[in-house]
């Protein structure tokens, strides 16, 4: 039953995620490459050089203004590669509550983790 249950999560999460990517990348001006969608223990997304995109499936159970923060931080890693000041002067113009999402998302994440 718990591997059913995941495997529907996992597709509304690359249902969701496909949308959301498409929607933030255009605000970002990023082209990504592959948004794949993983189970991920300790992460709720990455990104690579070459512009992939993973993330944890759990997140699709946020809100979605906390998936919409995954995704955007995703993005701007596209941009820049660390946490860099010039990484959070990007995402702030596009998210300028990224701070309070973050901390929700520390609060609630280990709820969604099962």
């Amino acid at each position: 039953m718990r591997e059913e249950l995941i495997a529907w999560y996992r597709e509304r999460a690359q249902e969701r995620l496909d949308r959301r990517v498409g929607v933030w990348a255009e605000r970002l001006g990023v082209k990504p490459g592959a948004v794949l969608v993983r189970e991920q223990r300790t992460r709720w997304g990455s990104a690579d050089a070459k512009g992939k995109l993973r993330f944890n499936w759990r997140i699709v159970q946020a809100p979605a203004r906390l998936l919409d923060y995954v995704v955007a931080h995703e993005l701007v890693h596209l941009l820049h590669a660390d946490h860099t000041r010039e990484f959070w002067a990007t995402l702030g113009p596009v998210m300028p509550d990224y701070e309070a999402l973050r901390e929700k998302l520390r609060v609630m994440g280990p709820a969604m983790v099962w």
